[in-house]
């Protein structure tokens, strides 16, 4: 009777997980793509966004695709903090090592407006391999880009591959966001840490499965 009564809870639990909710929040101005996240905590499910980086003190410009990785290269999420208790997009950073011709870190940072609209405001600094009149050379790219964010809709067949995934796309750590009062909004030179701060947990993770 008690191994019957624990397979059904066994079942039920697995069920529960496997209907998860999730929201797609869309990226629009300089930034284009989405990032899905869960309904219940908010942790990011997946994240596919292109943004366009500017060189410095090159006028070049390089859209980056900024993706789950973790074949080729290293392209994955090393923070996420939120600043909604009752629901609404995850901020967060990512460190991209894409083989060893680039080098990039992201920060995300969301907001809510007074009316209810969400914002971004990215911060990026990379360096990326390019052929030059100098012979090949690592570019400097640094700025910052501002647009909106507004809540989407999954697709369904899209939500049950991320179910089958155990809800979270190949290589996106689950991390569950620190929440952060808006009157505790960190500074940009804060955030950067946080992006520093998950660099060396990346890289090990990349060094165990070489």
């Amino acid at each position: 009777m008690f191994k019957k009564v624990l397979a059904l809870a066994c079942t039920a639990l697995f069920s529960l997980n496997a209907s998860a909710g999730y929201i797609q929040y869309n990226f629009t101005g300089p930034i284009s793509g989405y990032v899905v996240q869960h309904d219940d905590n908010q942790s990011i499910a997946d994240y596919r966004l292109t943004v366009p980086i500017a060189g410095t003190p090159t006028n070049y410009t390089f859209g980056f695709n900024v993706q789950p990785l973790g074949a080729e290269g290293v392209d994955t999420i090393t923070s996420e903090w939120t600043y909604f208790r009752d629901g609404g997009p995850t901020s967060f950073t990512v460190f991209d090592n894409f083989g060893s011709d680039r080098y990039a870190n992201f920060s995300f940072d969301i907001t809510r407006a007074a009316d209810g609209t969400y914002s971004y405001f990215t911060e990026y600094s990379a360096r990326i391999l390019f052929q030059t009149g100098n012979g090949l050379q690592f570019l400097p790219f640094s700025g910052s880009l501002t647009g909106t964010v507004s809540a989407g809709t999954i697709a369904p067949s899209y939500a049950s591959t991320l179910d089958s995934l155990g809800g979270y796309a190949e290589f996106v750590p689950r991390i569950v966001p620190t929440y952060i009062a808006a009157a505790e909004v960190p500074e940009p030179a804060s955030l950067a840490l946080l992006a520093l701060g998950g660099l060396g947990a990346a890289a090990a993770a990349r060094r165990k499965r070489a």
